[in-house]
């Protein structure tokens, strides 16, 4: 349920809005996946107390955030359009209000360090995007399916070589994800693992299934999931603890900018691997009410909101809000981080249905089904 405040002289200084006359303050409640911490950002906040509206948020896993009793909830905002097409689903079958926003998008990427990345280079599993400095690149290209083929193998990191890098590293070559039962960016990259296995989409969800089955040994030879990994990449003993991670694009590039924001250099350690199949996680807001709504559409069209998310590293949208903008690669060369390359030559991923997909998603991961 939306809740009315008249606004505070406080909440009118942090806002800056202090000339303008008092109004209501439209605060609205929302839960959702890892995207909904852009809404807390503090940024964020003061520029939607400028239009008088404010949120309280629970973060969870994207499709968790779809699982939760929604009366007095506002909007959900998950990671992906998986968990964003089942809130509306629950919708329609209650007959209530229900209207989807996309506010950017993030691609899923694999995140590394550069002795790793440079191993596979050297089995002619992964290569330097053409934008880059060939020596240090910062972006790679990644063969997925050549990738999967040796977790599929069971090839360990020293039988691939990285011994040439100075380490040593007997576990199989594959990335760490996510718990695939809650989050967005776990679900998103069995549906890549499966798109490439598969040749194709599941056609019905016996088929689904079988699928599942047999990817499962990649993702259960992970060992538990992590239910921050893209934290532990980040921090300096993340290298011997996770060598390779999926996260989203933005997470690494907000990270780069933070680093020279502060007055230092781009990290030069960490690489991203950009899988040649593609899929773009579109976070997508689903409004509850009309005043939800009015702070979806805020999103996408605010200047101020649409430039934090540049800074955050997302891939804003045009101004019809459909394809990502080239925005951010010219963001990116003002702040000095390199840029990595829009390329429109990856194979674009399809994810299975939802129906498929939650199949697959409970057989990997042994979770209960959605309601």
């Amino acid at each position: 349920m939306t809740a009315l405040a008249i606004v505070g002289i406080a909440a009118l200084i942090a806002s800056g809005t202090t000339a303008l006359p008092f109004q209501r303050l439209v605060t609205l409640v929302g839960v959702g996946g890892s995207k909904i911490q852009y809404l807390d950002d503090p940024v964020v906040r003061a520029q939607l107390l400028r239009h008088h509206m404010a949120v309280q948020l629970t973060a969870l896993g994207s499709r968790e955030a779809a699982r939760v009793p929604l009366d007095g909830v506002d909007f959900v905002f998950p990671s992906g359009q998986p968990a964003a097409e089942l809130v509306a689903e629950r919708r329609v079958a209650a007959q209530q209000y229900s209207s989807p926003y996309r506010v950017f998008v993030s691609p899923i990427v694999l995140a590394t360090y550069r002795e790793y990345a440079e191993t596979l280079r050297a089995a002619g599993v992964a290569r330097p995007q053409a934008n880059q400095d060939p020596e240090h690149p910062f972006y790679y290209d990644l063969d997925l399916d050549e990738f999967l083929e040796l977790a599929r193998a069971g090839q360990s990191w020293d039988a691939l070589g990285i011994g040439a890098w100075g380490f040593t590293n007997g576990n199989t070559v594959l990335a760490q994800t996510t718990d695939v039962c809650a989050a967005n960016s776990a679900a998103t990259y069995l549906g890549l693992v499966a798109y490439v296995i598969r040749g194709g989409v599941p056609v019905s969800v016996p088929d689904a299934v079988d699928l599942a089955h047999q990817i499962k040994p990649l993702f259960r030879e992970q060992g538990l999931p992590t239910r921050n990994p893209d934290g532990i990449y980040f921090i300096p003993e993340g290298r011997g603890i996770l060598p390779i991670v999926v996260i989203y694009e933005h997470q690494y590039l907000a990270y780069q900018l933070q680093r020279v924001d502060g007055g230092g250099e781009p990290d030069q350690d960490r690489v991203l691997l950009y899988p040649d199949v593609e899929f773009q996680s579109e976070p997508t807001v689903v409004a509850l009410n009309e005043n939800a709504q009015s702070l979806a559409e805020l999103l996408g069209t605010d200047s101020v909101l649409r430039r934090r998310a540049l800074e955050l590293g997302y891939r804003v949208l045009d101004p019809r809000l459909e394809n990502s903008s080239s925005e951010l690669p010219r963001f990116l060369a003002e702040r000095g981080v390199p840029a990595p390359a829009i390329s429109t030559s990856y194979t674009r991923g399809l994810l299975p249905d939802v129906p498929m997909l939650e199949a697959m998603i409970t057989t990997v991961g042994d979770c209960l089904p959605m309601p």
